[in-house]
C-alpha cells in the first residue's frame, strides 16, 4: 500500500507522496488511471518527496502531470510539498531549501501561507517561434517566459469568455515541441487575471509558474508588488533583489492509500 495525501493550492490540485520511506515508481499507466476524476482519485498533477541530490537542498521534489509526463516545476505544488513536509514532521518548521528538475526554490510558513522565493524569469528568446506565434495569433501582444516552466503568455482586453481549449488546440503544435503551457491575460487596476492551460493538464483553476510569469512582466518595470488572480484564488507577488517572492495558500484535503 502506498500513502498519500490529496492537497491544493487555489484549486490547483495534488497527491503528494513520500518516495523516501516508501517505494514508488511512477509509470505514465498508473498516474493517467490515478489523475482521472471519474475512475480513479482526481489530480492535476502528482508529487514525490525525496532526498536531496546536492549537499545545498534540504529535498528533491518531483512533479508528474495528469498524462504522466514530468513537469519542470509546480509553485502551486511545491508550497503543498512544504506543507506536507512540516505536517509530516520531516522537518521543522521553517526555511526549506528544496531542489527540482531546473530550479532551486526556496519555502518558508508566512502566517496560513507559504512564501516561495525563485529566481527571476527569464524571456525565452527564440525569433523563429515568434514570427511563427504572431502570424497564428494576428498580434505582437504576446511573451514567451522561462519561469521553470515555460509560458506563452498573451494579453486579452478580457478573457472570462474566451475558448482556451480552443485556443490551446490551435497553437499545440507550435508550442508543444518545447514544452510551452498557454497563458492569457487581462489586466485590471488593483490585479491581474489570468487563465492557463497547461500541457498534460489541461486548464487548471491556478498555476502558480503562469501567475510568476505574468508577474514578473510588471515587476519588471511598474511595480514593486503585484496580486494576480485565477479561477481559484489569489497569488501575490513581490520583488525581491534577484528574486521574486510568492505567498499563497496550500491545503491538505484527506490522507488515503493506493495499491501500486
Amino acid at each position: 500500500m502506498i500513502s498519500f495525501d490529496k492537497m491544493h493550492g487555489n484549486g490547483n490540485d495534488f497527491i503528494v507522496m513520500n518516495s523516501i520511506e516508501q517505494e514508488f515508481s511512477p509509470n505514465k499507466r498508473l498516474i493517467k488511471k490515478l489523475s482521472d476524476r471519474n475512475l480513479g482519485i482526481g489530480f492535476d498533477q502528482l508529487i514525490l518527496v525525496d532526498l536531496p541530490k546536492k549537499p545545498d537542498s534540504d529535498f528533491f521534489i518531483r512533479f508528474y502531470n495528469a498524462d504522466g509526463g514530468q513537469a519542470n516545476l509546480c509553485l502551486n505544488g511545491i508550497r503543498c510539498a512544504a506543507t506536507y513536509i512540516w505536517n509530516k514532521n520531516l522537518a521543522p518548521l521553517g526555511v526549506l531549501n528544496f531542489q527540482t528538475k531546473k530550479r532551486h526554490v526556496l519555502c518558508e510558513p508566512n502566517k496560513n501561507n507559504v512564501k516561495v522565493t525563485i529566481n527571476r524569469p527569464k524571456t525565452f528568446k527564440n525569433e523563429k517561434l515568434k514570427k511563427l506565434l504572431s502570424s497564428k495569433l494576428e498580434t505582437r501582444q504576446f511573451n514567451l517566459i522561462d519561469a521553470g516552466n515555460m509560458h506563452l503568455c498573451i494579453k486579452k482586453k478580457s478573457i472570462k469568455a474566451i475558448d482556451i481549449n480552443s485556443l490551446y488546440q490551435k497553437l499545440e503544435k507550435i508550442i508543444k515541441p518545447f514544452e510551452i503551457n498557454l497563458t492569457i491575460y487581462e489586466t485590471n487596476k488593483n490585479f491581474i487575471r489570468v487563465r492557463t492551460y497547461e500541457n498534460g493538464a489541461g486548464e487548471t483553476l491556478s498555476c502558480g509558474s503562469a501567475s510568476l510569469s505574468v508577474a514578473s512582466l510588471f515587476l519588471e518595470s511598474e511595480f514593486k508588488k503585484i496580486s494576480i488572480k485565477s479561477f481559484g484564488g489569489e497569488l501575490k507577488f513581490t520583488n525581491s533583489d534577484k528574486n521574486i517572492s510568492m505567498i499563497g495558500p496550500s491545503e491538505s484535503v484527506y490522507s488515503g492509500s493506493i495499491n501500486e
